[in-house]
């Protein structure tokens, strides 16, 4: 005897409380919609395009769908954090059953920081890379990382939103100069609307190098630490990695893509 199913088709009903919903396609399952257990995020990527991003000794991923897309263009350095994006992107949508509660922006730097895309919460992967692909690294070299981090901050305090933890993904290969005050100010921001900030540094060069990067996860987990405790706002450990190479750059963005699925009782024993 074949077991009764545990969801029917309904048409033009709305789910009867928390305990129940309705999917896409008019199903009405007993239980709670999957997709609003899972934290919503504003994710912000702050991504190095200085000159030395140009290098052509790390490349896109290979044998993927965005592969000749990407190499087309940015056949190097940058080219491999586009697709570790995609990739990051990918990742974040699996399972996701109707609209996208996570909000993207994607912050470029040099000398310089630009926005690239704000508060993006309808483009699909494919899109939000269509946005980026044509970009190319500068040909002068420097980094100024406090002038990403006060336009990382622009960006979060412009599109802050009760609904969404915020989160910073920040990439560079090389070596900034960074003022404590400035990381510092940027993790006070997100405390005082409410939210701590969660934030990730990766290096795409060597590891020796890199003092800043780990001095801002430093300076940031130490304001996450000391930050009030509440139940909407869930704790999400900053972090540092070093990726040597594309596949491990690849492994790093997919591993942060899946801490954040964690439900929400979880992220609030973290």
């Amino acid at each position: 005897m074949s077991k009764p199913s545990s969801h029917f088709v309904m048409s033009n009903v709305q789910p009867p409380g928390n305990s129940t919903y309705v999917s896409g396609d008019g199903h009405l399952f007993g239980c709670p919609d999957p997709n609003s257990l899972r934290q919503a995020f504003h994710i912000i990527f702050v991504l190095d395009r200085s000159g030395s991003m140009n290098s052509t000794d790390r490349r896109p991923l290979q044998d993927q769908p965005m592969t000749n897309r990407i190499t087309n263009y940015n056949d190097n350095r940058f080219g491999a954090v586009l697709s570790a994006l995609h990739r990051f992107l990918m990742a974040r949508d699996s399972g996701v059953t109707g609209p996208r509660r996570d909000t993207y922006s994607v912050i470029t730097f040099g000398t310089s920081a630009n926005t690239r895309i704000s508060n993006d919460s309808t483009s699909t992967p494919d899109r939000i890379l269509d946005r980026l692909i044509e970009l190319r690294p500068f040909t002068s070299a420097g980094t100024k990382f406090d002038a990403a981090l006060k336009q990382t901050q622009q960006i979060m305090t412009a599109n802050w939103s009760t609904d969404r933890s915020p989160l910073v993904v920040f990439l560079s290969d090389g070596q900034g100069r960074v003022d404590d005050k400035t990381i510092s100010g940027l993790c006070d921001a997100a405390i005082a609307r409410g939210k701590p900030l969660s934030f990730h540094a990766v290096s795409f060069g060597r590891d020796s190098s890199s003092q800043s990067l780990r001095r801002m996860v430093t300076v940031a987990g130490n304001v996450v630490r000391n930050a009030p405790r509440g139940p909407l706002a869930p704790v999400v450990p900053c972090s540092y990695s070093n990726a040597r190479d594309t596949i491990r750059l690849t492994e790093t963005f997919i591993n942060i893509a899946d801490s954040l699925k964690k439900p929400r009782a979880a992220l609030l024993r973290a």
